[in-house]
Parts: C-alpha cells; structure tokens; sequence
C-alpha cells in the first residue's frame, strides 16, 4: 500500500482524500483497523471506493489479494495475543515455584551454603545427617518445574516477538528485534545448570524484553522490576522480597496480555454493538494494551 507505515497526521491531504473514499477515519487508520470495504473484492466496490483503492496504489489484482493476505495476518496475531497470555501465565507459575521453594527450604532450616550447592552429592549428605531424606524428590520435582515453566514462557514470548516482528506496519526495527531475541535467550539460558552462567543469562533476557518496549506501561513497569530482581541476585543480594517482586512483576505482564486482548476483542464488540460496517484487524499485543489504557484515560 502506498502509504503504510504512516499514521494519519502523517498523511498527505491526497492520502487522507482516498483513505476517506475507502472508508477510513482517523480511529481507524492509527488503529490498524480496516473499514468493510478492505474486505470486498474489487468488483463489489463501488466507482468511489474504487477510485480511492487506486489512489492507494492498488488494482484489481492486488486488492483482491488483499483478503487472503489480511486473513493470514488476522490469525498469526491472534496466535500472538495467545503467546503473550501463556507466557505470562508460564513466567507467573514459575515465580509462584520458586516462591514455593524457599519457603519449604526455610521451614526445613536448609543452610545456605547447601543451597548454594549444585551437586547432589551435598545435599544427599545434608539430607542423610538432619533425616530430611524427602527433600531430594522436592528439590527434583523443583527443577523440573522450573526448568519446564521458564522454558514454555520464554518460548511464547519469543514466538509472540517473532509474529509481531513479522507482521508490524513499520516493518523490522530494533524494538521489535529485541523481543524474540530476549526470548530465544531465555530459552537457552533455562536449560544451564551452572548457576551463575543462569543467572547472567537472565539478566540480558529480561534486558532484552526491557529494551523491546516502547511507550512506558504496565509490560515496561514488569519488565523493569524483573531486571531489578536479576541484577539484585547477580549483585549478591537475597532473600523472599526478591521473589515475591518477581511475582508482582508478572502479574504486571499477565495485566498487560489480558488487557490486550480484552482490548481487541473489545473493539469489535463495541464496533458491533454501534452496527459499523467495520472489521477487526488485530493491533500487536502490546499496541493493543496500550490503546485500551488510552481509551479508559478519555
């Protein structure tokens, strides 16, 4: 399309002219939304829209393909909006583990300097002479959470970067980049069993998710708050305030995924409810939280 990538105001008068003839306004043309004549075929247009459909710099060809490709589109960020709920969901149980963890080592006075341990052999000697011979199997059960928990959240963020990165009007740009990185980073990282390579790799994944946020909400507050929990631990510092910061953290992200997808699905609904003739193309998971903030702050 001749002017994508370009908001409204950043439209020349002739653009906003066939934008109008095609049905647009300006709420839905800075919304990524499409009127419902983007989802007739060419000969289903009238000479007004078809003249805007021109200016636009399609022909019957192109703009007939435009349906599937929309379509396509329509799926893959549906898919994305799904990603950044299981991520959530994953990051959020893996913090309620970690949170579970703790206070059982606590309860059974588990030293330091065993926790620190990787090796089994510690702490089969620790269990053996304090007669804790169960803490073997929750100590497992642990890892296997945690490592299943953190891989799945990482993955659907990546996958949700991915999406988002292929599908934004913008095209590919540092941002969006830095989603799916962070996300593949922490994928890898989930699988180390040095502790301190671990804890250096969390550190750059979440940077990662920090960096790939561009207007300040409640992703970028959680992203914020996770780098400060990882930098915390490299830092030497401990205890539960950390993890239970961790916790407030995902919550924030999990927020965000739901308000993101009751925004676009709220969307359509309110757009049916008005009796619109306009369809729904689903905005990027972050762009819709961000505007269903926006339309609660009007």
């Amino acid at each position: 399309m001749k002017y994508n990538g370009s908001y409204w105001e950043e439209l020349p008068q002739e653009g906003k002219e066939a934008a109008t003839k095609l049905g647009y306004s300006q709420e839905l043309w800075d919304a990524d939304k499409v009127p419902e004549s983007c989802n007739q075929y060419w000969e289903d247009l009238d000479k007004n829209q078809q003249q805007g459909a021109e200016e636009m710099g399609y022909d019957e060809h192109s703009w007939n393909n435009l349906k599937a490709t929309r379509r396509r589109s329509t799926y893959l960020l549906y898919l994305s909006h799904l990603c950044f709920v299981l991520g959530s969901i994953f990051y959020l149980q893996l913090s309620m583990v970690s949170i579970r963890w703790d206070q059982y080592t606590r309860d059974h006075r588990v030293p330091q300097s065993v926790l620190d341990e990787d090796d089994d052999d510690t702490w089969e000697e620790w269990s053996y002479e304090n007669n804790h011979s169960d803490i073997l199997e929750v100590r497992e059960d642990y890892w296997v959470q945690y490592e299943r928990n953190n891989v799945l959240g990482a993955f659907s963020y990546a996958a949700m970067g991915f999406i988002e990165m292929c599908s934004n009007r913008n095209g590919y740009t540092l941002h969006n980049l830095l989603m799916p990185l962070g996300g593949l980073l922490g994928m890898i990282n989930a699988l180390q069993y040095d502790g301190s390579a671990m804890q250096y790799g969390s550190a750059v994944s979440l940077t990662f998710y920090l960096l790939s946020c561009t207007r300040l909400d409640f992703f970028f507050v959680g992203s914020a708050l996770e780098c400060i929990v990882s930098y915390a631990y490299l830092a030497g510092f401990d205890g539960a305030w950390l993890l239970y910061l961790d916790s407030i953290a995902c919550l924030l992200w999990l927020y965000c995924a739901v308000v993101g997808v009751a925004s676009e699905f709220g969307f359509s609904f309110e757009q049916f409810l008005r009796k619109e003739r306009a369809i729904s193309t689903p905005c990027s998971p972050l762009s819709c939280a961000q505007q269903k903030t926006d339309r609660y702050r009007h």
